[in-house]
């Protein structure tokens, strides 16, 4: 019975690794999560399972039944995003120039220019109390997006110290208002 059991495993676990590698799912070299939860590097492949190696170092073995949904997070192109908060008084349509600026610099740049595939881009995100959230975006080759994002909030900073603007503190400004005898507090915090 046991005999049995296994058998079934073993084919289940063969043929939905002929499946993931006809549908080319995952490469050696890749970064993938599973719906195990597992997010590793495939770092070999074989008949019945998949090696993926973590970050901290640790080898996993998982068979392909057991892999469920598969998400690359390494085939062609990667957007990256990040927050960008500023000042409540600063220009919304100033900072979104500055951003774009820096965005074509980026990509005429040698040393980081190869690595886009869009350039860096930026809008005015939310309005908070007392700080402006513009979003920031780039297209890049997979694995490249951590570079490229410390270039882009390196070059940013000086862009925007240069044009004299510097980054929200997280102060928020507080009205006091006597009425008589009575104090009133009121703040720009949402209802």
């Amino acid at each position: 019975m046991a005999l049995g059991f296994g058998a079934q495993a073993l084919l289940r676990d063969v043929i939905a690794g002929i499946f993931f590698l006809a549908e080319d799912a995952f490469r050696v070299g890749e970064y993938i999560e599973s719906g195990t939860t597992t997010k590793s590097t495939v770092e070999r492949i074989t008949l019945r399972t998949v090696a993926l190696r973590h970050h901290n170092g640790p080898l996993h073995f998982v068979p392909y039944g057991s892999l469920g949904t598969v998400r690359n997070n390494s085939r062609d192109w990667v957007i990256e995003k990040f927050n960008l908060p500023l000042p409540i008084d600063v220009d919304s349509e100033t900072v979104r120039k500055l951003i774009k600026k820096v965005g074509e610099a980026m990509l005429q740049d040698e040393e980081v220019g190869h690595m886009l595939r869009e350039p860096l881009k930026g809008k005015l995100s939310r309005i908070d109390p007392g700080v402006k959230i513009f979003r920031c975006k780039f297209e890049t080759t997979p694995g490249k997006q951590f570079d490229v994002r410390a270039q882009a909030t390196k070059r940013l900073e000086a862009a925007l110290r240069a044009a004299g603007i510097g980054f929200a503190d997280g102060r928020q400004t507080v009205y006091l208002q006597r009425v008589g005898d009575r104090l009133f507090i009121e703040d720009a915090r949402p209802d």
